[in-house]
């Protein structure tokens, strides 16, 4: 069994082009979208909040255990506010990536996920989630990646180099790419999420 420490990068740096407010703030069921993700990685090391767009609002706003950077190249994509996170990692840590706006997780995916990394072969260097034959997120990645994510142009291009080396895990759950970027989405989402919560 692999016993790397799994560190969360919770990714917060991005502006949303068509809402008003960043991701991270975005309210279901009284709770934030960011305090819903830091709940959901409970068990693991204390999460790494990567912020940018607002980084002073949202830093000011979040109320909950985690640990922050901010990225001062959020506007260059995705990928810089991973390795923005990942200096905050131990050379010997793998790495949980977790977009903050995909609130229909559970602590339950993310331990099943968790459980899967631990038991991957020698081979495997990376852990996804698939529903529908649809990858998702979370993804966690060996330490040994850190090298390759840092040279990359993408983190999606050091996912798919090789596909032998990824063990993808079937998830009864679309939660793992169902996000929000527009006010329509949003409102579809918060209905949908106080239904899910009462229900």
């Amino acid at each position: 069994m692999n016993k790397s420490k799994i560190f969360p990068i919770l990714l917060a740096a991005g502006k949303p082009p068509r809402l008003p407010f960043p991701k991270a703030l975005a309210e279901f069921a009284g709770s934030t979208a960011i305090e819903i993700a830091v709940k959901n990685c409970q068990g693991l090391e204390r999460p790494i909040v990567v912020l940018g767009y607002r980084a002073g609002r949202l830093r000011r706003a979040i109320r909950c255990p985690a640990r922050f950077t901010v990225n001062r190249k959020w506007r260059t994509g995705q990928l810089s506010s991973l390795l923005a996170g990942l200096r905050k990692v131990p050379r010997d840590g793998a790495l949980l990536i977790y977009p903050v706006d995909l609130v229909f997780l559970t602590p339950g995916t993310i331990r099943g996920l968790v459980a899967a990394f631990r038991r991957r072969t020698a081979r495997q260097a990376i852990v996804m989630p698939v529903c529908r034959r649809r990858d998702g997120h979370p993804v966690i990645l060996a330490p040994e990646l850190r090298r390759e994510l840092r040279s990359a142009k993408t983190a999606r291009e050091v996912v798919n180099r090789d596909a032998r080396r990824i063990k993808r895990v079937r998830v009864q759950t679309f939660a793992i790419w169902k996000d929000f970027d527009t006010p329509a989405s949003y409102a579809r989402l918060r209905r949908e999420f106080t239904r899910h919560r009462i229900g």
